[in-house]
């Protein structure tokens, strides 16, 4: 299993949108089912989300397990599921600097890890 972290900047007035995603998920059973069956359909095993201010703004920061995270990226912007579109969405208006129309530089580079596997 690979991790897999990014961050993506938020545009300016779109922090509530983003922290309203968690929100939402955490107030409903019906739509964290489907949240949870939308990560299988990408093959995320877990999944992290923060949002860190910046000086300069704000920004998502995403942390997957996954075993490919290109594919879980494909997936992301070809999948006709319902709850991965809404996320989809959501990231595109919120945090649109990910360009989901091909593949995606896997530009993480990972300077320690602790514990050791």
């Amino acid at each position: 299993m690979a991790a897999f972290a990014f961050t993506l900047p938020v545009l300016p007035g779109q922090g509530g949108a983003v922290r309203g995603m968690g929100d939402a998920l955490e107030g409903s059973a019906e739509l964290q089912e489907a949240y949870e069956a939308s990560r299988k359909i990408l093959g995320i095993r877990e999944e992290k989300m923060w949002v860190q201010k910046t000086p300069i703004g704000e920004a998502l920061v995403v942390y997957w397990e996954t075993e490919d995270p290109q594919r879980a990226l494909r997936e992301l912007a070809d999948s006709q599921d319902e709850a991965v579109e809404k996320f989809r969405d959501l990231v595109m208006s919120a945090a649109p600097a990910l360009d989901l129309s091909g593949e995606q530089p896997i530009a993480s580079e990972l300077l320690f890890s602790w514990p050791k596997p």
